[in-house]
């Protein structure tokens, strides 16, 4: 019992948190790529969508964090990204998938392709994610 009182105590807390987004992510992905990865066959749609959307929030779940919030609001912020927005991005699928797409012997370069797409849309959703914040205290 005395482990559990240590593993449970405030300093872990961001830690329980982030465990609980992660099958959220988890699921998340699965649905996406299951459902849209087949549409475009030079194109994995579905780990696309699933690096944006993690862009995304990381972008803007970052900007609130930048914020100063409060303790509490800090620890769930920080577990949305580690966690769902975590699990839900593919950087392993995201090689793979590029790796799949790439064959030299008959010039076919679909995986370049779409990682400079992936990368440039997710430098592109993220800077607008990041700074959301700061256009909306503007207004």
């Amino acid at each position: 019992s005395l482990c559990l009182a240590i593993y449970f105590s405030t300093k872990h807390t961001q830690y329980w948190c982030s465990l609980l987004f992660t099958p959220f992510g988890c699921l998340a992905r699965f649905a996406l790529m299951s459902r849209y990865n087949k549409n475009l066959p030079g194109f994995p749609l579905g780990t696309f969508s699933c690096n944006l959307l993690s862009c995304a929030l990381s972008g803007s779940l970052g900007s609130l964090l930048a914020g100063n919030p409060g303790p509490e609001e800090s620890i769930l912020l920080t577990s949305m990204i580690a966690g769902f927005a975590g699990s839900l991005s593919t950087f392993a699928t995201f090689i793979v998938e590029i790796l799949s797409l790439v064959d030299p012997i008959i010039f076919k370069f679909d995986g370049m392709v779409y990682a400079g797409i992936t990368i440039l849309w997710a430098v592109i959703i993220g800077f607008v994610g990041s700074q959301a914040k700061n256009w909306a205290d503007e207004a």
